[in-house]
Formats: C-alpha cells, sequence, structure tokens
C-alpha cells in the first residue's frame, strides 16, 4: 500500500489535502475525517484523533472506514495541544487486544507529555525537567524531548549531540534515564537536522546536514545504535526499508516494495516548497521529486500502512 501526504494548514482549509506522491496529484479520501488542529500522525500509521464535538479520543486506522478500525482511547482533555506535537506509539497496537499499548503526546515547545494506555481511564499530564540549556544572551530554557522514536517498548529521544542518547519507560510512571555513547562522533558544523528512526526493532538516528538554508541538504548520514557496545556506528545500507521523514522531526521505516518506494531510501517531505528529497543511502546521491500540483502547506503528515 502506497503512502500519502495529508497537507496540513493548507490557505482556505481547515481540513488537510491529501496527495498522492506517485500520482502528483490531490485524491479524495473521503472515510478520513481530520481538521488541521485535531490529529497527530503516528510512525506505526496509526492516527490519534480528538474530537472535540462528541468529546472522544481514539486512534484511527487511516485506510478503513469502519468503526472497527478506531481503538477508543480515554478522552484527551486539553483544549490547545499544538498541532507539532509528536504522538508515539509503543508497539504496533492489535485492535483486538490493545491494551498492552501506549499512546504517548509529546508537546515540542514545553516539557510536557501526555500519556496513557489504551485501556486506561484517563490521560496523565506530566512535566518533566531533563536540564536547562544556556542561551548566549546569558538566559537559560528547559531542554524538550525532540527528536525522539519508540524501540523494543521504549522511548529514545535526543541524541543531536552524539554524546548520549535520552531514554524514557513508563514503569507505570514515566522514568527518564540515559545511555552514554562509548567513542562520541564529532558532530559536523552547520545546522543539522536530527530524526529519530525505529526499523525492525533496531533504532537509526538520520542526520540532514545543511550549511545555512536548512532546505538545502549538503551531506546526510544514517547510524545504528549497537546497545551491547553502546555505540553509534554509520551505515550505507538499510536493506529494503525506506525511511519516510516529515518536519517537526517525523520519522518512520517500511518495506519499500510493499509501498512502491525506492529501497535504501530516505524520503524527506518539504510541503512549503512542493517537493521531496529522496536521499540514497548506499551511493550518497541526492534528488529532488517535484510536487508541483501540491497545495503550499507548512506541515506534511506521512499517512502510511498501519503495519510494520
Amino acid at each position: 500500500m502506497e503512502p500519502y501526504l495529508a497537507l496540513k494548514h493548507v490557505t482556505g482549509s481547515d481540513r488537510p489535502v491529501f496527495f498522492s506522491i506517485s500520482e502528483k496529484k490531490a485524491i479524495d479520501r473521503g472515510t478520513v475525517d481530520l481538521t488541521n488542529n485535531n490529529c497527530w500522525a503516528t510512525p506505526q500509521g496509526w492516527i490519534l484523533d480528538r474530537d472535540a464535538s462528541s468529546s472522544t479520543t481514539y486512534l484511527m486506522d487511516p485506510h478503513k472506514s469502519t468503526n472497527i478500525s478506531r481503538i477508543p482511547l480515554p478522552y484527551l482533555p486539553e483544549e490547545n495541544l499544538s498541532t507539532y506535537c509528536t504522538c508515539l506509539l509503543s508497539e504496533y497496537p492489535d485492535p483486538a487486544q490493545p491494551a498492552s499499548c501506549f499512546v504517548l503526546l509529546v508537546e515540542t515547545d514545553a516539557p510536557v507529555i501526555w500519556y496513557c494506555r489504551v485501556d486506561d481511564k484517563e490521560w496523565v499530564r506530566h512535566e518533566y525537567d531533563i536540564g536547562t540549556l544556556d542561551l548566549e544572551d546569558g538566559c537559560s530554557e528547559k531542554i524538550v524531548i525532540s527528536p525522539i522514536t519508540a524501540c523494543q517498548g521504549k522511548f529514545y529521544f535526543n541524541a543531536c549531540c552524539f554524546k548520549e542518547v535520552g531514554v524514557l519507560e513508563f514503569c507505570p510512571a514515566p522514568v527518564f534515564s540515559s545511555i552514554t555513547i562509548r567513542d562520541a562522533i564529532t558532530a559536523p558544523k552547520g545546522f543539522r537536522k536530527v530524526f529519530m528512526v525505529e526499523s525492525k526493532q533496531e533504532l537509526y538516528m538520520v542526520s540532514l546536514m545543511s550549511a545555512c538554508n536548512p532546505d538545502v541538504v549538503y551531506r546526510f548520514s544514517v547510524h545504528k545504535m549497537d546497545f551491547i557496545n553502546e555505540e553509534w556506528h554509520e551505515v550505507h545500507d538499510i536493506g529494503d526499508r525506506a525511511f519516510l521523514l516529515s518536519s517537526w522531526y517525523f520519522g518512520t521505516s517500511r518495506s519499500a516494495i510493499e509501498c512502491g518506494l525506492e529501497r535504501n531510501c530516505l524520503y524527506m517531505a518539504y510541503p512549503w516548497n512542493k517537493c521531496l528529497m529522496i536521499f540514497n543511502v548506499r551511493d550518497g546521491t541526492a534528488k529532488v521529486q517535484d510536487l508541483n500540483e501540491a497545495p503550499a502547506s507548512d506541515q506534511a503528515l506521512w499517512i502510511l500502512p498501519t503495519h510494520p
């Protein structure tokens, strides 16, 4: 099943516009009832949907139209959550037996997370403190979790410095720890956008390097975590997978063959430029796929199959 994009915040519309990357045109997905401000896509393909009119919250399989494809959750009470929050699931949920799945919503501009198990009665708001960042003007600000992904039931975040990786697990309350990286890599100079990606139960870190303009990538790298030796190893082969990336630190992995994508490649969406950048991990090349017929947008959600 081919992934497609949901382009949010298109001028004149309070709903996402669905766009096929292969057909390069808008497509009708009448069975998917989303607005710009009530939904968050997950790397597992399920979409967290908050319906204020009916005071309901649920995980939705965007490829199915029946209520059977929805997993009910406790109502998320917060009214003003950012559309740019990161939403993650601890595992691929089984609609028949989803109770073990944790749902995590991470605010990107404040040290706050929301979480619940599928069968919980309410969401929990948790304000965390993982340190402060000293700014050049002498001020400081709280460090927030970003980027983050789920892998093997835990959540891994903030690997950008190459020196350590943050770890979040629920026991059942949130517990924060970190992995100190041996022989830490020196981060390259310039602007670097980092994505954490889980692929086949392995943890990866994707870096897109830019000189000044973050939309112009002059170099990219993919590192794989060696949990035994606590090291990052650069890799030039992700097998038959394609990594799908988007702004606000969204990263996921799918079978390239099953999704009609190029294997061993990274797909990065730039909705404001109406294009995709496709980076070949094996040979280090990059190319642009124009999406000229797409409406201008400031956020693109990948709509994905709900299986790995």
